[in-house]
């Protein structure tokens, strides 16, 4: 497993390997941790991009390993998701979705969120180490030059797709590191002749995208939450789907056709044939399959057994997907879609689903958003252990020293008896 690589590559260390237990090196923690976060599928979204784990796995490590603050740790992921953003902006990676047109990827078959949350990884880590401005530019600039990842993961439904939020992170982390040391890196990263813009955006920087508004308000406030561990773009069709099987007191055995429309970004989450896990966490067709024959998807339905189920696989066949793009023109950071579910006995009912659960005009309450952190929690660390470290984590800014939360990441033991 990639947490058993890590330990074994990164060696004895004080950073801590989540559900693992394994403490090693900061990067190596890193590597496992992002990788671990990014394949559940649960990741935050908003416009434009995902930016965790990449801004969040990096600085944690550091943070735990180097003994900072819960308020360094909370200061690096804020800096990390703005300067994310920011880049994003300034060298149109992404235009952003705040309606009037779908997000497009201008970086080829690069994966965005690891291209660019390589450099947030670093910057991020760069200010738990409370390194100055000139250090802090050169793991910018090395944050710059380690940038990559592609879509091909996704493409074959291989696990390296997962890998790109644990390379980010380990490369984020590597570049402050060495930064710190003084390691002579480029001044010019973004802008420079052979830099970031050239290699990913055509060299397009627009100076004052990244600095117009600084401190007026933070992208982080503007985040989503999943509801579902599924690419976000199938989110609002699942919803659609699910809210028209229960009013209408719906089987699958009801449904002859289910015709989707949403705002397809990439083509592989269009594809119907699915074989693994991870092609299925990131197929439209699945996904509806998945909810019509099962219900609301969590982690235990993300199962090789599930992509295999016949029921599921026969369902997949009633199902035709297309793109909408005047859908997405009626929404501002949103991912929306429609579902037309035609029963077998004639029936047809419809359903739009602008603002799926979790999003940030749609948020999940707080004891729903315990409750999904809990399902995934408490059978490794324990229903009480669990509920202690939601309880730390809530109150992060007023940790002292962010290796108390090591032993809370580490499975549970059982008590033992004299």
């Amino acid at each position: 497993s990639i947490a058993e690589f890590a330990a074994a590559e990164g060696g004895p260390g004080d950073a801590t390997i989540i559900a693992s237990g394994a403490r090693t090196s900061a990067s190596k923690a890193a590597l496992a941790n992002g990788t671990m976060a990014l394949g559940f599928e649960l990741a935050d979204f908003g416009a434009g991009s995902r930016y965790y784990p990449f801004t969040v796995t990096g600085p944690l490590a550091v943070a735990e390993s180097r003994h900072r603050s819960g308020r360094d740790f909370v200061t690096a992921v804020v800096l990390g998701y703005e300067l994310m953003a920011r880049i994003l902006k300034a060298t149109k990676g992404f235009v952003p979705g705040q309606g009037g047109s779908a997000p497009r990827p201008v970086a080829g078959a690069f994966y965005v969120p690891a291209v660019y949350g390589t450099v947030a990884s670093a910057v991020g880590s760069a200010k738990v180490l409370g390194l100055d401005a000139h250090h802090t530019n050169l793991a910018f600039g090395l944050g710059t030059a380690f940038a990559g990842g592609t879509f091909q993961g996704h493409e074959e439904g291989a696990w390296q797709r997962s890998l790109n939020g644990g390379m980010a992170s380990d490369r984020g982390v590597t570049a402050a590191l060495l930064a710190q040391t003084g390691f002579k890196a480029t001044e010019r990263g973004i802008e420079g002749v052979q830099g970031f813009a050239v290699q990913f955006a055509d060299g397009r920087v627009d100076a004052d995208a990244l600095f117009d508004g600084l401190g007026d308000s933070w992208v982080i406030t503007d985040r989503w939450s999943k509801s579902y561990p599924l690419n976000v773009t199938l989110h609002a069709p699942i919803e659609a789907l699910l809210q028209i099987m229960e009013e209408n007191d719906l089987t699958h055995t009801d449904i002859a056709e289910i015709d989707a429309a949403w705002q397809r970004v990439e083509e592989f989450l269009a594809k119907p044939s699915v074989t693994t896990i991870v092609s299925a966490q990131a197929s439209l067709y699945f996904a509806l399959a998945l909810a019509a024959v099962r219900g609301k998807p969590t982690v235990d339905d993300i199962t090789e057994e599930a992509v295999a189920d016949p029921l599921i696989q026969a369902m997949i066949g009633r199902i035709t997907v297309h793109g909408d793009e005047e859908l997405f023109t009626q929404v501002r950071n949103s991912m929306p879609g429609a579902v037309t579910v035609r029963t077998t006995d004639g029936r047809e009912f419809h359903a739009v689903v602008h603002y799926p659960r979790g999003n940030a005009r749609n948020r999940l309450p707080e004891d729903e958003f315990f409750g999904k952190y809990l399902q995934m929690s408490e059978r490794v660390l324990g229903k009480d252990q669990a509920t202690e470290l939601y309880e730390r984590a809530r109150r992060v800014q007023d940790i002292e020293d962010m290796a108390v939360l090591g032993p809370l990441l580490s499975p549970a033991r059982p008590e033992t008896t004299a």
